[in-house]
């Protein structure tokens, strides 16, 4: 079918041709800017759908970490219950506190007292720890290493406060010469113990040697 006839006058063909170029920018001003308009649209409609799935992903985070307050909430009124088993152990750590400070009390030099009361405090961290654990009946799984490292994040010292810089960097050693270890059991004991011993012995061995 012919656009032009040979019949049209001036008049047909400028209207046709009107027409024609009326459709083509149509067509042009569609795609240069309803369409873009268009698809910008559909992205943010995208953009919405994600935070939506973001939005309800943060809800069941929360929800998981309000179920595992619960959980530790739980846990720590279960200990509660165990008091009765919990009594002779806390006498026994009272009786080593006992002893460890008037050890500690005999040290003449104020330096190595203030540091050796600064070892006890985490070796006392590390035994209340694994008692609790064993009253708990997760002895066998206890992490003397992992506790450790907690107590060593949570007691950062003053860097005003020598005594304690220099407890915390020898507990920070002792861990750390001994991370190879599998420590269980009995062992935890000795490993907590011995944080606070192994520092008096050096201390008796150097003012030994200081002496001859």
């Amino acid at each position: 079918m012919k656009l032009f006839k040979d019949e049209d006058g001036c008049l047909e063909v400028l209207a046709k041709s009107a027409t024609i170029l009326g459709v083509l920018f149509g067509v042009w001003a569609y795609f240069n800017t309803i369409h873009p308009v268009f698809e910008k649209e559909m992205e943010l409609q995208g953009l919405r759908g994600e935070s939506q799935v973001l939005a309800s992903n943060l809800n069941e985070l929360k929800a998981s970490v309000a179920a595992l307050r619960q959980d530790k909430s739980a846990l720590l009124n279960s200990v509660g219950l165990l008091k009765g088993r919990q009594k002779d152990l806390l006498e026994e750590i009272d009786e080593k506190e006992r002893d460890l400070r008037n050890m500690t009390a005999s040290f003449e030099n104020a330096s190595d007292a203030a540091v050796l009361n600064k070892l006890q405090f985490y070796s006392n961290k590390l035994t209340s720890a694994h008692h609790l654990a064993v009253v708990a009946g997760k002895g066998e799984t206890f992490d003397v290493f992992a506790v450790s490292k907690e107590i060593l994040a949570d007691n950062i010292p003053d860097k005003a406060d020598e005594h304690a810089r220099k407890a915390y960097s020898y507990f920070e050693r002792y861990v750390q010469d001994r991370s190879g270890e599998e420590i269980k059991g009995s062992r935890v004991t000795e490993f907590a113990v011995s944080l606070f011993f192994d520092y008096k012995i050096g201390i008796l061995e150097r003012r030994m040697t200081s002496s001859q």
